[in-house]
């Protein structure tokens, strides 16, 4: 189930990257590079905050100042090398669209492996049972 919330915030984290590489690239203000990392910067502060709360259900005590440095290595780490991945595929593909996604796919598993393991470590929320059974909330 947390992969699943992982993939719905991505999914929504990736239309804030898309959208800022699309707006960045089609005002050709920046190559397809620059328009990438800002585009993976304001994704990447939305999905830090989404994930904390949604995805993984942190417990509100614990180091939002200590995952927020962990995330933001990550994401730190996650630039360059989906930078590098785009490079190369720009090599081949003429489409910046297409390479750009071509590249996020790929480094799509690597980030939720560390966000899982190293950033949203410690206490999580437990969900709590909603009237009938199947429907889940987050505890307080």
């Amino acid at each position: 189930m947390t992969f699943v919330r992982y993939v719905a915030i991505q999914v929504l984290a990736y239309v804030i990257d898309m959208g800022v590489f699309l707006v960045i690239l089609r005002s050709e203000v920046f190559m397809p590079l620059v328009a990438n990392i800002l585009g993976k910067v304001a994704a990447g502060v939305f999905a830090f905050v989404a994930h904390r709360v949604f995805t993984f259900r942190v417990a509100e005590k614990a180091s939002k100042k200590h995952q927020a440095i962990r995330y933001f290595a990550l994401l730190g780490l996650n630039i360059p090398l989906s930078s590098a991945v785009l490079y190369l595929m720009l090599v081949y593909i003429a489409n910046p669209v297409v390479a750009k996604f071509i590249s996020d796919v790929v480094c799509l598993v690597l980030t939720y492996s560390l966000s899982k393991h190293f950033v949203f470590v410690g206490k999580h929320k437990k969900p709590k049972k909603v009237k009938g059974g199947k429907a889940f909330e987050v505890g307080k």
